[in-house]
């Protein structure tokens, strides 16, 4: 019976200690990266890209810097962490654009602001990317908004504003951390193929 008892007292002591560890509030550290999608293409000259875009932090000190993409919550909503990184999401952006840009055959130089009377230049006005997260004992659910405004210059004049958007959502039962990265490589990749097929044909 004292043997049966202590079993019980012990399955008891892990159930509680599983579920205060659910509970627990829970950063996600990601360590975003991208994969261009584009395909090579010749040579379309020189090409600038700035931006001056930045993104408050959340969380840190002046030392290790994160930057907060989104909220970890339970099944009821309630926020038990965040999704951080040591990469600013404009930062992701802008460095997806650039890759895709060189893949797409243009020599690209990243700067600020636009030098007057630039022959091509691409200005980032905004660009955002969130990752939130809805997880349960059961399975873990995600989903990123990637959004990218810029403006199109041509011999130091403005010819374009373009906008795009993109928003994918699925789950896992595990390993969170490569189910962000596979939706944030979904996202922008659908917001870079747009983009960078865009630019290719107003260059022109």
């Amino acid at each position: 019976m004292k043997v049966t008892l202590r079993y019980i007292l012990l399955f008891v002591v892990l159930a509680v200690s599983t579920l205060l560890a659910a509970c627990a509030p829970s950063d996600l550290v990601i360590r975003p990266s991208y994969q261009p999608i584009g395909e090579s293409k010749g040579a379309g000259g020189p090409l600038v890209v700035a931006s001056a875009l930045e993104t408050p932090a959340g969380h840190g000190g002046a030392e290790r810097v994160q930057f907060v993409y989104g909220e970890v919550k339970d099944t009821d909503g309630k926020v038990m962490g965040s999704v951080v990184s040591q990469t600013s999401p404009t930062a992701v952006v802008r460095d997806a654009l650039q890759m895709e840009l060189l893949k797409a055959g243009y020599t690209v130089q990243v700067a600020q602001a636009l030098p007057a009377g630039v022959e091509q230049g691409v200005v980032l006005t905004a660009a955002t990317v969130t990752l939130d997260e809805v997880s349960s004992l059961v399975k873990i659910e995600a989903d990123c908004k990637v959004n990218l405004s810029l403006e199109l210059w041509k011999k130091g004049a403005l010819v374009r504003r373009l906008t795009y958007g993109k928003n994918v959502s699925d789950f896992a039962v595990r390993d969170r951390e490569q189910l962000h990265r596979q939706l944030l490589q979904k996202a922008l990749g659908a917001v870079m193929k747009d983009a960078t097929a865009d630019l290719v044909k107003y260059l022109k």
